[in-house]
């Protein structure tokens, strides 16, 4: 009677150890970074459908066994950190079962890094690493890219899928420091590479005619420890080239000392004729114009070096009252188109606002002189401003 008594609860025990027929289970995992694993518990021999309801990628397969592993169905997405996927069993009986499971996935901010390669020196070009911490490639971004005051250039770049990093050059002709983003929708990546001068220091030339002296001298202060060589020619300018040919000299000047800046004050002796023509109409600023910019290439250097020129301040009276607004439109219509190489410092609208002379002026809340007696050439106070107004573009531009 006891052995029969215990053949009931062994039945019961083997039916509780099989597994009810048809039952469907599905398990999400992220086992490995990037990427999405599912685990399937179904009957052997049935259908199984398995759909990514992101996507609606959809595979079918037979299940072998009463486990199914599919370690690589899916990857993280930008789309969506909520991710849920659905399998649909179709049985031997006819009948179908389905159900479904869901996972968190790392948001697409912290994607993408970006890291220097090493140390950066002008002329030369900067290497970036851009890399995927998910390790799946097949994401892009927006380059970008701001040289020393210049203005800022953009690219697509791209990691191919399946690829998990990319060097990116970066063109770095003048020292300073440039400013690198890297953007897509859902992440901005900033760097700012310092590219050193290429013997070390920065080489500045301060040159010009008369009104260029005192300026250079407190530039000096201000600019180290960069290096300044000052180059003032009295009585010169561009329009009298019997005494000095600037266009000439300029080409002189940079194959000696290969500036990376270059700081130009010129033109309060000018006003001669020019190609036929007398100053100061249009044909005469037209070939002034001609003559500076191609100055103002030379200083560039191809990219290499950047050029800051002062433009006049109305002066008092005399010739110079038609001369020096002629010089300053010339200016303008050299430097146009060349921003990336060339910045006006417009001293005119700084000493002599609306072209109206003025001998003082109120600074730091006292009222001091500006322009010396002559009512041409800036004095001591002014020079200093002039030099102040210099470098703190130079700091602007990042290039000091």
């Amino acid at each position: 009677m006891r052995r029969a008594a215990a053949l009931p609860l062994t039945l019961g025990l083997l039916l509780l150890a099989v597994p009810a027929a048809n039952a469907l289970e599905l398990h999400a995992s992220s086992p490995a970074r990037g990427r999405i694993a599912l685990r399937i518990e179904a009957t052997p021999g049935t259908q199984l459908t398995v759909t990514d309801e992101l996507t609606g990628a959809a595979r079918v397969l037979r299940a072998t066994s009463a486990e199914t592993v599919l370690s690589r169905f899916a990857t993280w997405s930008c789309e969506s950190t909520t991710r849920r996927f659905s399998v649909l069993q179709d049985n031997l009986d006819g009948t179908d079962v389905a159900t479904a499971d869901q996972i968190e996935t790392p948001p697409c901010r912290h994607r993408l890094a970006l890291q220097e390669t090493g140390p950066v020196r002008a002329p030369r070009a900067a290497v970036l690493r851009l890399r995927d911490r998910w390790r799946l490639g097949g994401v892009g971004a927006r380059l970008c890219v701001t040289a020393p005051g210049a203005q800022e250039r953009c690219r697509k770049g791209r990691l191919a899928r399946g690829r998990h990093e990319r060097m990116f050059r970066v063109r770095t002709l003048r020292p300073g420091r440039y400013r690198v983003t890297f953007t897509n929708r859902y992440q901005r990546l900033s760097r700012t590479l310092h590219a050193k001068p290429p013997g070390g220091r920065l080489r500045i030339l301060a040159t010009g005619d008369s009104m260029i002296q005192i300026v250079d001298s407190f530039m000096r202060e201000r600019v180290q420890p960069a290096t300044l060589r000052s180059d003032a020619r009295v009585s010169t300018g561009i329009s009298k080239p019997s005494l000095l040919d600037w266009p000439k000299h300029a080409r002189e000047q940079v194959a000696g000392s290969h500036p990376d800046v270059t700081v130009m004050f010129l033109g309060a002796n000018d006003g001669f004729p020019m190609a036929g023509a007398d100053c100061c109409g249009m044909p005469w600023i037209a070939e002034y114009a001609r003559r500076a910019r191609e100055m103002m290439r030379t200083y560039a250097r191809g990219g290499r070096g950047h050029v800051y020129w002062l433009l006049l301040p109305a002066p008092r009276g005399g010739l110079f009252r038609e001369t020096f607004p002629a010089v300053n439109a010339a200016l303008r219509q050299a430097a146009a188109g060349l921003e990336d190489d060339v910045r006006l410092i417009e001293l005119d609208e700084v000493f002599t606002p609306g072209g109206r002379y003025r001998k003082s002026m109120r600074i730091g809340g006292r009222r001091v002189r500006v322009r010396q007696r002559d009512g041409v050439h800036l004095s001591t106070t002014g020079a200093e401003l002039a030099a102040r107004l210099v470098v703190g573009a130079l700091r602007r531009d990042r290039m000091l």
